[in-house]
């Protein structure tokens, strides 16, 4: 009589085939996995941002444009307005108040573009917001 706890010889061997042809299996999966593609490269080199400047008689710049580095909305639940910020890479330039529906369609284009740039004027607000959306 067989002890039911134990497998059998027969079932051993077949388990121990089985494990030595899927170990072999995947030593060939590994073997024959494609190399990995190299990270394509720019074509061009970015762009690096310009800033221009009307400088005043201390030095002080009075109005600017450049590349936004990095811009949020604040919005609060209940207030009918909201304020933009933008980031020149040295100092933060605001927008003031803007509509809902300013908030809503200025957040929407410049959020899909590629680059957003904007104007400030002599009093550090901004003037002017224009989104690009690069297409290659």
């Amino acid at each position: 009589m067989m002890n039911m706890t134990e497998p059998s010889l027969e079932i051993l061997e077949k388990l121990a085939e089985a494990m030595a042809c899927r170990a072999a299996e995947q030593h060939a999966e590994v073997r024959s996995a494609p190399e990995p593609r190299p990270p394509r490269q720019p074509t061009t080199p970015p762009k690096q941002p310009t800033m221009r400047s009307d400088i005043a008689p201390d030095d002080t710049p009075t109005t600017g444009t450049t590349i936004a580095n990095s811009f949020y909305v604040d919005h609060e639940f209940g207030y009918p307005y909201g304020s933009l910020t933008m980031w020149d890479g040295a100092n933060w330039h605001g927008l003031g108040t803007l509509t809902a529906q300013d908030e809503q369609g200025i957040m929407q284009v410049a959020f899909a573009s590629s680059r957003v740039e904007f104007s400030w004027g002599t009093n550090g607000n901004i003037t002017q917001i224009r989104c690009w959306k690069f297409l290659t």
